[in-house]
């Protein structure tokens, strides 16, 4: 793909595992069956800011049992998370060689501190970008355009320089809103090894 100088990377599922039945389980377990619509809301403030991660425990302890703790909600919150293989490490590491590298994930506290906690070599990992941008510290989720010409401003970005990559198909076409060229990758298929070779990198 032609005049590329910059890539803008999701980071669940393209780098990091995610497992989202694990945490569907682990919430059944407890005695959560369904999401409802005040939960996906919680989540949706949750990933822009706009609610603590103890408003949004309280949330969820509301459609549970009274005896279920915080620490056992946050566990069944972080079951999804994986590793991230070090041959994404590596890969990284080639790009960025040539490209700029940024880093930009729809995500929260709770999430964060697990991973940072818990996931080998995720300093590494996260050393390779120029700057990490988590949508909770923004206001902002993806595909909305605010948090992409938020990255843009930020870093003198031209939209039509950059590529970004993202699993959720919403997200990635979010990004061709503000002008930049992207690349929805579809994990039945491809993985984020593939990448230099879509795109003839």
């Amino acid at each position: 793909m032609a005049n590329i100088k910059n890539i803008i990377f999701d980071y669940g599922g393209v780098f990091l595992t995610l497992d989202e039945d694990a945490t569907y389980r682990s919430f059944q377990n407890l005695g959560l069956f369904a999401v409802t619509p005040s939960l996906a809301a919680a989540n949706m403030d949750f990933q822009r800011g706009r609610i603590s991660s103890g408003k949004f425990i309280s949330a969820i302890k509301k459609e549970l049992p009274e005896d279920v703790t915080d620490q056992q909600v946050k566990d069944a919150w972080c079951a999804m998370l994986g590793t991230i293989p070090r041959e994404r490490i590596d890969l990284l590491k080639i790009l960025r060689r040539k490209y700029r590298l940024f880093l930009l994930s729809n995500t929260d506290d709770i999430h964060i501190e697990r991973v940072n906690s818990t996931v080998p070599d995720v300093g590494e990992f996260l050393s390779l970008f120029e700057k990490v941008y988590y949508s909770q510290d923004t206001g902002y989720r993806k595909p909305e355009k605010e948090i992409f010409e938020l990255v843009l401003r930020e870093n003198n970005l031209k939209a039509d320089e950059c590529l970004f990559v993202d699993d959720v198909k919403e997200n990635a076409e979010g990004a061709g809103v503000v002008g930049m060229k992207y690349l929805w990758l579809d994990l039945s298929r491809h993985t984020v090894m593939d990448v230099p070779r879509l795109l003839d990198l």
